[in-house]
């Protein structure tokens, strides 16, 4: 039974409790593949992670780091010093068994912490990238999020964000709206996400609509992931089978509908 995130006495508590419990990690996990649980795993995670001309002792912040599969490729390829933040204290206990298993190289240039981002700090100019896959959706209160990673990047550095968004209609299904509620969501349109970047005072900002892409790669998973049933019932059950089958099958819904978007931002905080 899914319960609505204001059934719980916190966000974290519906975090932890409801969408991603232990098991739940693990079924997307399953999809996704070993330390990835964003959309598209390692592929898109390669795809992105490309654009950034990461430096060897590049200082990143992972926003919503999940199982830490962005960080750990960030360190293991570019020798990236990441920190990865996230609420959910499951996610970053994973993480960090994941975390133990790594070569040194890659353990010894990545962190990550149980914390919420909007009541965090950092020194400002701290960070050269700060990354976030899928998960500021969750955040209400997105100017102020995005006022504080312009603080926090050095100057000339970059800001990249993949999230779920609203499509760009004036009428929402009821279907979409009662799962944007449930699941404790705040979207944009992509055109809103580029503007409110914008408006924090970001520079070259591309607001770049992949629901194209997203819908492609959801097929994909969806195909693999019932071609491969009989190996995900020796660990799961049947119910989580279902559980992740409708669920991609409703985000291809909500996509066709035109009520659910995929986004991909990337901003620059300018050299004065």
């Amino acid at each position: 039974m899914v319960h609505s995130a204001d059934s719980y006495e916190s966000f974290q508590a519906f975090l932890d409790g409801q969408q991603y419990t232990a098991e739940g990690i693990r079924r997307y996990e399953y999809i996704f593949g070993k330390t990835f649980v964003s959309t598209g795993g390692k592929q898109t995670t390669e795809e992105f992670v490309e654009l950034l001309d990461l430096k060897t002792g590049s200082k990143v912040l992972d926003i919503g780091c999940g199982i830490g599969g962005s960080s750990f490729h960030m360190a293991r390829l570019f020798k990236a010093n990441v920190h990865g933040v996230d609420l959910s204290a499951n996610m970053v206990s994973i993480a960090n068994e994941y975390r133990l298993e790594m070569e040194d190289s890659v353990r010894e240039n990545v962190t990550f912490e149980v914390s919420d981002i909007t009541q965090k700090t950092f020194q400002p100019e701290t960070f050269d990238v700060i990354y976030s896959r899928d998960s500021i959706l969750h955040i209400q209160n997105k100017d102020e999020l995005f006022t504080n990673c312009f603080k926090w990047l050095k100057p000339g550095g970059t800001l990249m964000i993949s999230d779920y968004c609203r499509g760009d209609k004036d009428e929402h299904s009821h279907d979409f709206i009662q799962y944007v509620n449930d699941r404790g969501y705040f979207l944009l349109s992509v055109n809103e996400y580029g503007n409110l970047l914008q408006k924090v005072g970001f520079a070259n900002v591309e607001a770049d609509d992949k629901t194209g892409q997203f819908i492609d790669i959801l097929k994909d998973e969806l195909k693999r992931f019932k071609e491969g049933k009989k190996g995900f019932l020796q660990q799961f059950e049947e119910h989580d089978f279902d559980y992740i089958v409708s669920g991609w099958e409703a985000k291809l819904v909500r996509c066709a509908a035109g009520d659910q978007a995929w986004g991909l931002f990337t901003a620059k905080k300018p050299i004065l």
